[in-house]
C-alpha cells in the first residue's frame, strides 16, 4: 500500500506538471485555443477536458513505451541483429517453433524490453550504437508527429491538448534515455551508445548476455552454453550491471552443473558488493537458499529465506520457472510438505510451454527431480 501511495502521488504530480507544461507550450506556440478553451468554459467542461487529457497522458506513456522498444527492434534488424523477444509490460512476443506467440512474462523494474541476438561476427565489428539509439529516435519521431498534427490541424481543443501532452511525454522519454546517464551501475541507451565501444569487456559481456538469452529461449540449457562464452578470468566489478548480470548467468550455469560450492562462493562475492543492483541481489539470495537446501543446510536456508524473498517468489513464479524451483525446494524441505512439492513439480511439467526460456525450464525440472530424489524417499 505504501508503494501504491507513492506511485499515485508521483503520477498525480507528474500529471499536473505535464499539464502546465503542455498548456504553456500550447499558448506560447500558437495553440491558444487550447488554453482559451480551458479558461473560457464551465468548470464541468474544464474538468472533462482535464480528465480526457489525463487518460490521454496514460495512453501516451503506453504508446511511447511500445514505440521505444519497436525502435530498438527496427534498428537492430537493420544492423544485423536477430529477433528474440518483444515485451511490453507483462506480455512478450517470442518466436516458438517458427511462429510468433504471446507469453506472459514480467521483470521487476522494467516496463518493456526488446531482446535481440547480435550478429554472428567478432564483437569489435558489432554495431551497438544504432541498436541503442533506435528507441530514442522512435520517441522523437512520434513526438514530432504529435507536434505536427497539433500545429497543422484544426482538431478540437481537447484532442490538441492530448497531442501536446503526447509530444511532451515523448520528448521527456527521449531525453531520459538519450542523455548519457549511469546511476547505481545502470546505463541508459545514451550511455551505452557512446561508451560500450570504449569498454570492450562490457560490450563483449553484453553480447554474451544477448546470445545466452536467445539460446536459452530456443532450448539450450545453461550448462550447454558455449564454453568460450565463459573464458573471462578478470576481476568482477559487481557494481557494474552488465558484469553483474553476466555473473548471474555464470551462477545459473554452475547450479545446472551441480557445482554447489563454486556457485555459493561466487554468490557470496556478489552479495558483498554494497552497490549491487537490488534485483540481482534478490536473485542471488534465492539461488543461495536453493543451494543451501540442496546441500542439506536446512537451518541456514530457513534463516535466509526471508518474507521479502517469499513474496518475490510468489510474484514471479508464474513467469519464471526458477521461482517455481525455489518454491518447490522450500515446500519440500522447509515446510516438509512432499505431496504439495510434487504437485508443484507436476504443474511446471504440464505448463512448461507457457514459459519463455525453454532451456531454463528444462534445467529447473531436472534440478527439482534431482532434489526430490536426493533428499526424500518419494
Amino acid at each position: 500500500m505504501k508503494n501504491a501511495v507513492k506511485i499515485v502521488a508521483f503520477l498525480g504530480v507528474g500529471f499536473v506538471v505535464g499539464m502546465l507544461i503542455a498548456l504553456g507550450l500550447a499558448k506560447a506556440f500558437g495553440g491558444g485555443e487550447v488554453t482559451d478553451a480551458v479558461s473560457g468554459t464551465s468548470m464541468l467542461k474544464a474538468l472533462v477536458m482535464f480528465l480526457a487529457v489525463a487518460v490521454g497522458a496514460i495512453v501516451a506513456f503506453a504508446v511511447h513505451a511500445v514505440a521505444h522498444e519497436a525502435g530498438h527492434l527496427v534498428a537492430g534488424l537493420l544492423t544485423g541483429y536477430r529477433f528474440v523477444s518483444f515485451r511490453i509490460f507483462n506480455w512478450a512476443l517470442i518466436r516458438r517453433g517458427g511462429k510468433l506467440v504471446w507469453r506472459k512474462f514480467a521483470l521487476s523494474g522494467t516496463g518493456g524490453q526488446c531482446l535481440m541476438a547480435p550478429p554472428g561476427k567478432p564483437v569489435e565489428q558489432i554495431n551497438t550504437r544504432w541498436y541503442n539509439l533506435g528507441g530514442v529516435l522512435a520517441n522523437v519521431l512520434l513526438a514530432t508527429l504529435a507536434l505536427v498534427l497539433f500545429f497543422v490541424t484544426s482538431l478540437p481543443a481537447v484532442i490538441k491538448a492530448v497531442l501536446m501532452v503526447t509530444a511532451v511525454v515523448g520528448l521527456g522519454m527521449a531525453l531520459l534515455n538519450g542523455i548519457p546517464l549511469r546511476a547505481s551501475g545502470i546505463s541508459n541507451d545514451g550511455y551505452n551508445m557512446l561508451f560500450l565501444d570504449r569498454t570492450p569487456r562490457d560490450k563483449r559481456l553484453m553480447c554474451n548476455l544477448l546470445k545466452a538469452n536467445a539460446l536459452m529461449q530456443e532450448g539450450t540449457q545453461p550448462d550447454q552454453l558455449p564454453t568460450a562464452m565463459f573464458n573471462d578470468d578478470e576481476p568482477v566489478d559487481w557494481s557494474d550491471v552488465i558484469q553483474a548480470n553476466w555473473q548471474t548467468i555464470v551462477v545459473t550455469r554452475m547450479v545446472a552443473q551441480h557445482r554447489w560450492d563454486d556457485a555459493l562462493q561466487l554468490i557470496e562475492q556478489g552479495l558483498a558488493e554494497p552497490q549491487l543492483l537490488p534485483l540481482l541481489s534478490t536473485e542471488l539470495q534465492l539461488e543461495r537458499v536453493y543451494i543451501l537446501l540442496q546441500l542439506g543446510r536446512i537451518d541456514e536456508a530457513r534463516t535466509l529465506y526471508t518474507d521479502d524473498l517469499k513474496d518475490y517468489v510468489q510474484q514471479f513464479k508464474g513467469t519464471h520457472s526458477s521461482k517455481q524451483r525455489i518454491h518447490f525446494a522450500a515446500t519440500l524441505l522447509l515446510d516438509n510438505r512432499p505431496d504439495e512439492a510434487i504437485a508443484i513439480l507436476n504443474t511446471l511439467q504440464s505448463t512448461r510451454d507457457d514459459y519463455i526460456s525453454t532451456g531454463e525450464v528444462t534445467m529447473d525440472l531436472s534440478l527439482m527431480t534431482h532434489l526430490l530424489h536426493t533428499h526424500s524417499n518419494y
